[in-house]
């Protein structure tokens, strides 16, 4: 059988965490696929999935509800609340999960180009640590599976966003002419870095969903594409 998803967070008891491949996509969103659920023991959890928007509203997730909810005009959440599944879908924009083992409490986002340069990853942590008082150097954070800069070829605008915003080149380099590739992932680290976060505690995944057609789908490589994998974070 192909292989429908990726654990996160795996080295953790009371958490689930996952990442489907293009095996356990779905089209569109919210993110369903029962088998995944199925398989990672989360049939039963409530499904809260954002709305998506590309910007950095992020949701507290305060009670578990009866059934799936859609959050409008959000990217992320956070919760402290066991039973609540957390879940994004992706076609090349990356996941960032977040994981407090001392206050119990997680968080989701969904990190494109316009939510990296709007500090939706560090926006989430501190969102944390306000409302669970969590440290900055208990909470563990996962970047990816995304595009990433062999592959995220861009124009201008970008590369002066995140200059502007954050000063941020190192993550980016010329292309000839007037293209840049950008680093997501390596911006999205520096950002949680700079939030307080430890680096020992910051994983990068080093999968590219757009160079890897064998386990992901990818809306750059593909022109466009229905299909969505879909992440997911739950407190058992």
């Amino acid at each position: 059988m192909k292989q429908l998803y990726l654990e996160i967070f795996s080295e953790f008891s009371g958490v689930k965490g996952f990442f489907s491949t293009k095996y356990g996509a779905c089209k569109g969103s919210p993110y369903y696929h029962e088998a995944v659920f199925e398989k990672q023991g989360l049939a039963g959890m409530q499904r809260i999935c954002p709305e998506q928007v590309h910007k950095n509203h992020i949701q507290v997730i305060r009670e578990k509800g009866d059934g799936p909810v859609t959050l409008p005009g959000t990217d992320g959440m956070i919760t402290n609340v066991p039973g609540v599944l957390l879940t994004t879908v992706h076609a090349d924009c990356l996941p960032v999960w977040f994981f407090d083992p001392e206050k119990k409490a997680i968080g989701l986002v969904h990190a494109g180009w316009r939510g990296t340069a709007a500090g939706i990853a560090p926006k989430a942590a501190r969102l944390m640590m306000e409302n669970y008082g969590s440290k900055a150097g208990d909470i563990y954070a996962y970047i990816g599976p995304g595009i990433s800069k062999c592959c995220f070829e861009t124009g201008p605008e970008v590369y002066e966003e995140f200059r502007t915003a954050w000063d941020f080149t190192s993550g980016m380099a010329k292309k000839q002419g007037e293209k840049y590739y950008i680093d997501l992932k390596g911006i999205n680290q520096r950002q949680l870095k700079d939030a307080g976060l430890w680096p020992d505690k910051i994983g990068v995944s080093g999968h590219c969903t757009c160079c890897e057609p064998e386990l992901f789908c990818s809306y750059r490589r593909e022109g466009g594409t229905y299909l969505r994998m879909g992440a997911g974070l739950c407190l058992l």
